[in-house]
């Protein structure tokens, strides 16, 4: 059954009132008649099954038949601190990102960055990436991006477990200490160009452990999906619904 994103302000009692580039989606692209059955999500965890009245390019109505609530799952709290990187390849994390689980995503603006696009276009371009991949993963709670900050201006101080990956780091693999003491999960992951000394000495202030993925050299998005995927199965995010207890 398809699923979309719809506000919750076009809930009204038990039907729903959709307008926008969903409803444009629905009726124009995908060409859904009334009387198919889908679903929506509000983006709080709650999916409306429902069934389509009318589909016009500008508005689409359903009648909500069932109401769920779903708990995406995830045994932890997973923030990205991730360096600005060149061309689409934060579009490509967004997706991955918000596929895998992470909670939060947070652009950041380290020495070495190259990445110069329009910034309100960028956030805006995102999030639609973001609820897109929602969508077809049929996540129900959207990860959070927060708006692109400078390294020096971030507050971790949120997060219990701190991780930074280095490229210069020879000794320290991927701490795991987060699986015997749960607690919310900072991984920060730099640019093309590495981190500078600066950038170093504001994480280590932070109290981050600087960790290798191994000796091979890794493309910025290689380094950011495996961390991610190496933290996710380590805290049961990406074991089986049964075996997480969902």
């Amino acid at each position: 059954m398809r699923r979309f994103y719809l506000p919750h302000t076009a809930i009204q009692a038990d039907q729903i009132q959709l307008t926008g580039p969903e409803a444009r989606h629905i009726s124009s692209v995908l060409r859904l008649k009334p009387g198919q059955n889908v679903e929506f999500f509000d983006g709080t965890g709650t999916v409306y099954t429902s069934v389509l009245v009318t589909t016009t390019k500008n508005l689409v109505t359903a009648a909500i038949t069932a109401v769920h609530q779903h708990a995406d799952a995830s045994t932890s709290s997973l923030t990205v601190a991730q360096c600005l990187l060149k061309g689409k390849k934060m579009d490509l994390l967004i997706q991955k990102a918000t596929e895998l689980g992470v909670t939060t995503f947070l652009p950041v603006i380290s020495k070495y960055c190259e990445n110069h696009g329009d910034r309100e276009h960028q956030e805006q371009r995102w999030q639609r990436i973001m609820i897109e991949a929602c969508k077809q993963c049929r996540r129900t709670v959207p990860m959070v991006i927060e708006p692109v900050q400078a390294l020096d201006h971030v507050d971790f101080s949120d997060c219990s477990h701190r991780l930074a990956a280095w490229e210069l780091e020879t000794e320290t693999g991927l701490p795991t200490v987060f699986v015997q003491q749960p607690g919310t999960i900072c991984l920060f992951l730099g640019p093309e160009g590495g981190l500078h000394d600066e950038d170093l000495q504001w994480l280590h202030r932070w109290g981050f452990t600087t960790f290798s993925l191994g000796s091979k050299i890794l493309r910025g998005e290689t380094a950011t999906l495996a961390a991610i995927a190496i933290v996710q199965y380590l805290t049961g995010t990406l074991q089986p619904a049964a075996a997480a207890g969902v």
